[in-house]
């Protein structure tokens, strides 16, 4: 693992400086200038991306925000026409270590609230560096919980999920395999109203119906709430990527999130990409949510590895942009990566 990015050192009382880039693309990053950027020729398209990204930065009176404020909630605000889809808010301060984990008195889990039916939960980075958000979606018969986190020790998630959607059945999905998302898969097995996906491919194919993978997308319904399933294998052998119809959040797991993309088959990753770009392309997307975030509030910086305490970090959200983005790096990268990381502003891309 490489991590040569390091974020700017905190001043005399911890603080680091505020964030002074917002990359507010979806403004002008609509689903219309997202077919543009696939028609467009490989060449071209990190010039297109220039213009469209353009178009957002700092706002008009010149200031910026920390991260949770209300202006960095509009990151990835909604590109579908007003009401067409159903809101919710991501103006939250996550929790985010501790520089003396053994004094901190953050809980084990933090529950925020999209709105009342999608509720994102992040574990605490002093029990897990790793901190890894799970996300619970509800329709009106069942519910959906992406990811089991990266604790093995505890009922607390279990319990606090029952806590959000009641009795009603749920399934535990993942947006992969790796440990830290799979973890707490034993306290949810052989419970009540409960069906843990298997994590191999086929199990998974079945339960989402995805014909051929990975190029068939697959779906479920929720009862009123029909979510897509896509296969994006390349960060890991199973991965899929969910979007939610109704609100037009994208959940991307590993695969692109504000952090370190590491990329186990290269090639691969980039077939997935492609076909989550053409997605986005003719789908409205609210915002993109991933299952880390490691980036610092400062463009291009991550922080280390194994890092409990994050003072200054990214928010959590990024946006359509930020899949064109990612497809057009990589094409412009090409077929042989190399050995070097690729950073960008709010992810870096890192072949393995």
């Amino acid at each position: 693992m490489k991590y040569p990015y390091q974020p700017r050192k905190p001043g005399p009382a911890g603080e680091v400086p505020p964030h002074p880039y917002e990359p507010n693309r979806a403004k002008c990053f609509t689903p219309r200038a997202a077919r543009m950027m696939l028609v467009c020729p490989p060449m071209l398209r990190p010039a297109l991306l220039a213009l469209l990204v353009g178009c957002s930065g700092t706002a008009s009176d010149g200031t910026t925000d920390a991260p949770g404020s209300a202006r960095d909630a509009s990151i990835g605000s909604p590109d579908a026409a007003p009401g067409s889809l159903q809101g919710g808010s991501l103006t939250v301060s996550w929790m985010h270590g501790a520089q003396n984990c053994g004094a901190s008195t953050d809980p084990e889990l933090q529950v925020h609230a999209y709105n009342p039916t999608v509720h994102i939960i992040r574990q605490n980075k002093c029990r897990t560096f790793e901190a890894p958000f799970i996300y619970v979606i509800e329709g009106s018969t069942t519910a959906l919980m992406i990811d089991s986190g990266a604790t093995n020790n505890t009922t607390t998630l279990r319990d606090t999920v029952r806590g959000l959607i009641g009795g009603k059945p749920l399934i535990v999905a993942h947006s992969h395999a790796h440990g830290d998302h799979v973890a707490g898969d034993a306290s949810f097995l052989g419970q009540a109203n409960t069906t843990v996906v298997a994590r191999m491919q086929p199990a998974i194919q079945s339960k989402f119906g995805i014909s051929m993978w990975p190029t068939s997308p697959g779906s479920i319904d929720l009862g009123g709430r029909v979510l897509d399933v896509l296969a994006i294998p390349g960060h890991e052998a199973q991965h899929i990527a969910i979007y939610d119809r109704k609100t037009g959040l994208l959940f991307t797991g590993d695969t692109l999130y504000p952090g370190l993309l590491f990329i186990n088959d290269w090639a691969t990753y980039r077939g997935s990409v492609a076909r989550l770009a053409q997605f986005v392309a003719t789908h409205p997307i609210a915002h993109v949510l991933g299952a880390h975030v490691e980036m610092t509030a400062t463009p291009k910086q991550v922080y280390p590895y194994g890092t409990v305490f994050q003072p200054n970090e990214h928010v959590l959200q990024l946006s359509a942009a930020h899949v064109m983005e990612l497809d057009a790096a990589l094409t412009a990268i090409g077929a042989n990566p190399g050995t070097g990381s690729f950073p960008h502003d709010d992810f870096v891309i890192d072949p393995q």
